[in-house]
């Protein structure tokens, strides 16, 4: 565990997030912690969290990033947990809702604001984590199989995402959508040949190849998100983020919840970005615009008009 070193773990918490009293016993919130270290080696790898362990315990003398970045990442979605399962107390005679004389029960909307906003710190801790092992090349993070199976994708970088669909820098975005990404490539490598996908994610590609690479991750990120959209709660990504996909979305069950009609308009649109990609991806291929011989404007005989009224 990466806290209660010395049996100082509530210190740490609260030094960590703010938010936690310092005099609050640790073995109230140990689960919590626990179960937010499984949460967190299952994002970053097993390895990752094992070497900040070694260096939590080891270095006493100044933590180093690795360190400061997960239990950052940890504390914050303990706490965050620990504070929604402790709105309500539990005895002998049920449950109980705790209150002060000089305390105030908050109002619902106020209950579901805060969860968004321990929500958003909690996107970007892992934006933090994320952004701490991507630029150091953690090697725990480097040679773990999570990292590994997304050398699969076509989409190999946050910049090269970002210049399709901007997600505000967020590394947690990016990884939480790339095995979308790559579930979304087998129809494009049909689409472009297996010699062309061979010859455009190899390490020497010609013109063609290098022309077809940024429309191929245009059309695996746009597949990308439709499949995120449909499939995933708006609640998983980053308010920003979700705003995107519906410009109702307020990211708390009191506020405006996203419609469906919003959804589908959205997926409808991106859905006609897929056209407009697949057509530029044949004229690369052939060389020629394949349009070119097309009339914009139909003949038409004034006298073959019909309509029906009733």
């Amino acid at each position: 565990m990466l806290f209660n070193r010395d049996g100082n773990g509530s210190v740490e918490l609260q030094q960590i997030t703010g938010i936690f009293s310092a005099s609050n016993d640790f073995s109230v919130i140990a689960s919590e912690i626990e179960d937010a270290t499984r949460t967190v080696a299952a994002l970053v790898g097993e390895a990752v969290v094992a070497k900040a362990e070694k260096g939590y315990y080891y270095d006493k003398l100044e933590m180093n990033g690795l360190v400061q970045a997960v239990r950052q990442a940890i504390a914050v979605l303990a706490v965050s947990r620990y504070s929604r399962n402790n709105l309500v107390s539990h005895g002998d005679h049920g449950a109980r809702l705790p209150a002060d004389e000089n305390e105030k029960i908050p109002w619902e909307w106020m209950i579901d604001r805060d969860e968004r906003n321990q929500r958003e710190r909690w996107f970007r801790s892992m934006d933090a984590l994320y952004g701490f092992l991507e630029k150091t090349a953690e090697p725990a993070w480097m040679e773990s199989d999570i990292r590994k199976a997304f050398k699969a994708s076509i989409v190999g970088s946050l910049q090269a995402f970002e210049r399709v669909y901007p997600v505000d820098g967020s590394y947690y975005v990016y990884y939480m959508l790339q095995n979308l990404v790559i579930e979304s490539q087998p129809p494009i490598r049909r689409m472009v040949g297996a010699g062309n996908w061979e010859a455009m994610t190899g390490s020497d590609p010609q013109q063609l190849h290098r022309d077809l690479l940024p429309l191929c991750q245009r059309y695996a990120i746009v597949s990308a998100l439709i499949k995120a959209v449909r499939r995933w709660n708006l609640e998983v990504f980053p308010l920003t983020i979700a705003r995107r996909f519906s410009p109702s979305y307020q990211g708390n069950k009191a506020s405006r919840v996203a419609t469906r009609e919003e959804m589908e308009a959205y997926v409808a649109g991106l859905e006609g970005q897929l056209d407009d990609i697949r057509d530029e991806i044949a004229e690369v291929l052939s060389g020629e615009n394949p349009f070119t011989d097309f009339d914009p404007i139909p003949t038409g005989d004034r006298r073959k008009k019909f309509f029906s009224a009733q």
